[in-house]
């Protein structure tokens, strides 16, 4: 049974759930991640073998995310989520019978499999839950599970290790996952979309999501380095225990996330992505050449903040942009990266401190955070998944005014436009509207007039239009001068004469023009296979997969040049369902909702 919830609601029963279900998982994942070189020590291994089970942890979850990732988005989250917690409950009884190094490797292995598993099934299952208006602060306080387990678990695990041992310490991991699974299975929320894609490489990963997952990787090489090795490094050089520093970190993680969570969602990621990676290299400077207690908890607070800034921001980054259908594909590769930046990382920082000690270690992570503040700026800050205020007004061309009439719109003529699902027929739905009240009716006719207003041929503006081919680099020149030109045709027809645009995004370009109507016209999945198939000419085996891929092109089209969601309830005053293939009456519909109003435009 499906909760109901009020559409903008945060707080409800199911998000405080998975929020609990997330603080379990995070918690079984730090009591062990400060505490388990210990045991590596215990069991006679070195530096480098700390490393190698650092990394192999990593190297099993960045393996399986894909896969993972495909499983949710066909089998659902509950069903992973609940695989995945069955496993992260058993694998730490069996520390308990590690007979040796090799063994105990081999078991921090497959824990970083079912880590992957519930890890990724709650954060997808999360973007479900959370509206989609309140993305940002929703991840934000989602995230605010992790910063807890950050306080409590490795100050819990380093204390439990200390008072009574290895034993009791992996007792303790294998309840608090017990607890996410008690708790998980109670979720009542299950209203997600699931994909039937089958499984196929280019399937497993998710393109929009690939720049903010990149300046995460780059972010986590140094922020998880930090988190192994701390505990070691605080004892070498005589300051207070590994946990303090931890509950400085979760303190400043907490109250940033509280204080900035709105700010993701109002003035995008930028500002968090480069004081958060600047943050970072300003604690490990503390760290390494002021070994006193004040800036050594001073440090902490600065990674505290920059994990507190970067996380929810990347996250939501790499969420908001993608179909439901595919969050499972976008989370996982949003934790490939984060597991892959902790994974290499950790291995690197190993062989460095073999060679060279641990303050070169720290120095040289400073050079990820470089990285990853360079890699955002020259790619990801004005990519199509990127939320800053300046993409979001992308389709409204710079220097270009908006219609407006100062009596309400009445001295304006009547534009009605119409958006789309491919085989929904919303071409020949505007066609029809169009020849009932006797108006213009453009749809491909703009290609013509684009053509001439931008002085590029027919078939650049055709094959340039509702497209992004670039996804990790800056906008395409010459799709942008394409949609650019679209934009001022489409202004210059609604002065003119009321008329029917169909596409464009002309809903978005007009979206605060009076006396304008926007459409938006759906259907269900089977009837647009049968147009696709039967109108369109598409042969039948192949009618899924474009469908499917023109959404995606339209989705992405819209995301990169106006930063909204396309289809998205709030951006039209119309959502019409044509699943029953009535374009007539679909049209009709229309008409009996307008009234006399084309008459007085």
């Amino acid at each position: 049974m499906e909760e109901t919830t009020l559409p903008n609601k945060l707080w409800t029963g199911s998000f405080i759930r998975i929020c609990l279900v997330n603080l379990f998982i995070f918690v079984n994942f730090h009591a062990l991640l400060p505490t388990f070189p210990f045991f590596v020590t215990y069991l006679g291994g070195d530096a480098v073998t700390i490393g190698l089970a650092t990394a192999l942890f990593s190297v099993a979850s960045i393996v399986s995310r894909p896969f993972v990732g495909w499983l949710i988005d066909t089998r659902g989250r509950c069903t992973i989520l609940v695989l995945g917690l069955v496993g992260m409950t058993l694998i730490p009884m069996g520390y308990f019978v590690s007979a040796g190094i090799a063994m105990a490797v081999v078991l921090r292995t497959a824990h970083g499999v079912f880590h992957a598993a519930s890890s990724n099934a709650s954060s997808t299952w999360v973007t479900d839950i959370i509206p989609h208006g309140r993305m940002g602060e929703g991840l934000g306080m989602y995230g605010l599970s992790m910063a807890i387990s950050t306080a409590v678990a490795p100050a819990l695990g380093l204390a439990v290790m200390n008072a009574w041992g290895f034993r009791p310490l992996f007792a303790v991991a294998a309840l608090v996952a017990l607890a996410a699974l008690l708790t998980g299975i109670g979720i009542r929320s299950r209203n997600y979309t699931m994909s039937t894609a089958p499984l196929r490489l280019s399937e497993l990963f998710e393109p929009m999501s690939a720049p903010a997952a990149i300046t995460q990787f780059f972010f986590m090489m140094a922020y998880g380095v930090i988190e192994v090795y701390v505990a070691i490094y605080a004892a070498s050089c005589h300051l207070p225990g590994g946990g303090i520093y931890f509950i400085f970190i979760a303190l400043a993680t907490v109250a940033t996330r509280i204080l900035l969570g709105r700010a993701i969602d109002r003035y995008g990621e930028a500002r968090l992505v480069y004081s958060g990676n600047a943050a970072i290299a300003a604690g490990i400077l503390l760290l390494v050449f002021a070994h006193n207690v004040p800036c050594y908890l001073l440090s902490a607070v600065l990674l505290g903040y920059s994990f507190g800034a970067i996380q929810p921001s990347l996250q939501t980054m790499a969420m908001h942009a993608v179909a439901p259908e595919r969050r499972g594909a976008a989370s996982s590769t949003f934790f490939v990266a984060f597991d892959f930046g902790i994974a290499l990382g950790g291995f690197l920082a190993g062989v460095l401190v073999k060679w060279l000690g641990y303050d070169a270690m720290f120095l040289w992570m400073i050079v990820p955070c470089l990285l990853s503040w360079g890699y955002y700026y020259v790619f990801g800050r004005r990519h199509a998944s990127s939320f800053n205020p300046q993409n979001r007004r992308r389709a409204q061309s710079p220097g270009e005014e908006r219609d407006t009439a100062p009596s309400g719109g009445e001295s304006l003529p009547l534009v009605i436009t119409i958006s789309r699902e491919y085989g929904s027929s919303g071409h020949r739905v505007g066609e029809l509207l169009a020849k009932r009240l006797g108006v213009k009716f453009y749809d491909k006719e703009i290609i013509a007039l684009t053509a001439r207003k931008s002085g590029l041929s027919e078939e650049t503006v055709k094959e340039s239009e509702q497209t992004v081919s670039s996804r990790l680099m800056y906008d395409d020149p010459v799709q942008t001068a394409v949609f650019r030109a679209q934009c001022r045709v489409i202004r210059d027809i609604a002065r003119r004469e009321p008329c029917v645009i169909v596409g464009r995004l002309a809903n978005f370009v007009l979206e605060e023009r009076p006396n304008s109507l926007h459409i938006f016209i759906y259907a269900g999945e089977t009837a647009r296979v049968k147009r696709i198939v039967s109108e369109y000419g598409v042969e039948g085996d192949r009618a899924e997969d474009a469908l499917k891929r023109t959404d995606q092109e339209r989705r992405e089209h819209c995301m990169h040049y106006t930063g909204q969601e396309w289809g998205g309830r709030h951006h039209y005053h119309l959502l019409l369902d044509n699943s029953a293939g009535d374009d007539g009456k679909v049209a009709e519909m229309i008409c009996t909702v307008l009234g006399d109003r084309i008459l007085r435009s």
